[in-house]
């Protein structure tokens, strides 16, 4: 892939610099909680209020972005940018997910740092680990809709929580278990031919 504009927006539009980097600096300031609690915040801004991607594709991403090493804000930014505006458009993305983040932590450190103990403070802190609960739970609920269709994927879903909760085991090794489960459970007959009408 190259530097030039992709394939911009839905609506075949290219996606300006400064809204890419405005959009994904709004993502990292916004959220609380990371991880999967920044994808409702991350579906809102680039499925629901600017078109930028459809749900499906959206999905497919997060789904890889928590498959490989790295921050999944960080990697969804990449492949957002990067799909709208090449290796600049990857590099403003990244660069605008992780710069509120950056500064919040040093003013945390610098000014913060000594009122933690408070107990105004410490109430508001628990309330947001509550309020990151909430956006996690809204995430399951967004990814179980959309892959949870049959006894099978539901299967492998149960699996997976099993190993993780039950056995303990790392979250990598879940991955890679219930990936080979998925396979041999949800895999097609046969492979789909995307030139080949319907039957």
């Amino acid at each position: 892939m190259n530097d030039q504009p992709n394939n911009g927006g839905q609506d075949g539009r290219v996606v300006p610099y400064l809204a890419l980097f405005w959009t994904f600096f709004r993502i990292g300031l916004l959220t609380l909680g990371g991880g999967l609690a920044m994808a409702t915040v991350m579906r809102h801004e680039l499925v629901l209020q600017r078109g930028w991607i459809n749900d499906d594709d959206f999905m497919s991403e997060m789904s890889l972005a928590t498959l490989v090493p790295g921050a999944i804000a960080v990697n969804v930014a990449y492949l957002q940018g990067r799909r709208l505006r090449g290796k600049v458009g990857a590099a403003t993305a990244v660069f605008g997910t992780v710069l509120p983040a950056f500064s919040m932590i040093l003013l945390v450190a610098w000014v913060a740092l000594p009122y933690l103990s408070n107990l105004w403070v410490a109430a508001f802190l628990r309330g947001c680990a509550i309020a990151v609960s909430g956006q996690l739970a809204f995430a399951s609920f967004i990814f179980g809709r959309r892959y949870l269709l049959n006894w099978q994927s539901a299967v492998v879903c149960a699996v997976g929580l099993v190993i993780v909760a039950g056995l303990q085991w790392h979250p990598v090794a879940a991955v890679l278990a219930t990936g080979g489960l998925g396979y041999l459970l949800c895999k097609p007959d046969r492979p789909t031919d995307p030139l080949q009408g319907p039957d």
